[in-house]
């Protein structure tokens, strides 16, 4: 069996982690690293396990997404589907999560049994807080089954499609780029990428789906005045295409090598890619701190402090 190593690459992800808090970066990254091995010390292990925890809205986005992943998959091969029978597989999945977070089912496997940040740390969570979260899973489904993109992708052969949520990457002098695009397809001379999203607009967004078209180009060998990125916001039912310029691509490849650097210079061996602790800190803005799932191993417990912004 191959080993498994723990290589240095960025990610939009890894992008936001650093830029939030480095400490957050770092046990996400690093921390965890083999903590899913039996002979792991403890430390690695609880790390491991919180970096598959997800809170409520994280949890109904993955839904979302893998709800839209099998639909795809089965317009792909011609297979009969409905939004009845997307929204009523949502809401069992939003069901069985709950009830394998709420016994704890995560300790006996954390990888493929949810662990919800607010039961955990042992957050209350009113009715009306988790009814808000299946009419989103619900409201987005409906926006996303309703929509012109869907409608357009039904229209496309399959053989036509480029990538549904796969895992992909390519090099930036000598750095590796990792990504996953939620759906890409080639119709009529144009690269379409599409991203999913279920929470509100963010001005990364934009950023994201310009790193996407840069792998269009690199991998996919469009050129930059044909390709559209689209960012779906599911639950406002806002679709936003963009078409990237030139200058967008030199300021995302600009962004990129500068990430590399920044995160390269705190590792206390950048060739191995090994990391101590020290070298990253928490961040000042301590009250991020109260929605972060690495919490316990920060602070030494699992009852989250309240604190003003």
């Amino acid at each position: 069996m191959t080993e498994l190593k723990n290589e240095f690459k960025w990610s939009v992800s890894r992008h936001r982690h650093f830029q939030e808090c480095q400490r957050l970066y770092y046990l996400t990254h690093y921390a965890h690293w083999g903590g899913w091995e039996l002979s792991a010390d403890d430390f690695s292990k609880t790390c491991y396990r919180l970096t598959k925890m997800k809170n409520l809205d994280t949890w109904a986005g993955e839904i979302v997404h893998e709800m839209i992943y099998e639909t795809l998959q089965k317009v792909r091969v011609n297979q009969p589907t409905s939004l009845e029978a997307i929204t009523s597989r949502a809401i069992h999945k939003l069901r069985e999560g709950w009830k394998q977070s709420k016994h704890e089912e995560w300790r006996l496997d954390p990888k493929r049994r949810v662990n919800l940040f607010e039961h955990y740390y042992h957050l209350e969570t009113p009715r009306e807080r988790t009814d808000d979260i299946k009419q989103r899973v619900v409201q987005c489904l409906e926006n996303f089954w309703h929509s012109a993109a869907f409608q357009l992708i039904q229209q496309v052969p399959a053989d036509h499609w480029k990538c549904l949520e796969e895992f992909q990457s390519f090099e930036i002098q000598n750095f590796t780029v990792a990504l996953k695009i939620d759906f890409a397809l080639e119709h009529e001379g144009w690269l379409y990428i599409y991203d999913w999203k279920t929470g509100q607009q963010d001005d990364e967004d934009l950023m994201q789906l310009v790193c996407y078209a840069l792998y269009g180009m690199k991998t996919w060998g469009f050129s930059v005045d044909r390709i559209k990125v689209i960012l779906a916001y599911l639950r406002q039912n806002v679709f936003l295409e963009h078409h990237p310029s030139p200058q967008d691509i030199i300021e995302a490849q600009d962004r990129i090598l500068a990430g590399c650097y920044q995160m390269l210079s705190l590792l206390t061996d950048p060739e191995a890619n090994l990391a101590s602790m020290e070298n990253f800190p928490m961040t000042a803005e301590r009250w991020k701190c109260q929605r972060c799932c690495f919490w316990e191993v920060c602070y030494g417990n699992r009852q989250i402090e309240k604190s003003e912004q």
